[in-house]
């Protein structure tokens, strides 16, 4: 499985919404496309809080026990 480099991956989110700030400071942004892209963020920075500081444990792997 490949890795990546959590830093940077987090470094290039912050710059993007850098940036979408300040086209939205500009007024270069509608409304709408404001909360689409705000609404995106929030997934993406949820996506990568859940599988990039996720800690697996050792037995992850394993399937889960089943009782009758």
């Amino acid at each position: 499985m490949a890795s990546l480099d959590k830093a940077s991956v987090r470094e290039e989110i912050a710059r993007l919404k850098a940036d979408f700030d300040q086209l939205s400071q500009q007024g270069k942004i509608p409304p709408e496309t404001k909360a689409l892209f705000k609404s995106l963020l929030l997934i993406v920075e949820l996506i990568l809080s859940i599988f990039l500081d996720h800690q697996t444990s050792k037995n992850s792997s394993l399937p889960s026990s089943q009782t009758d």
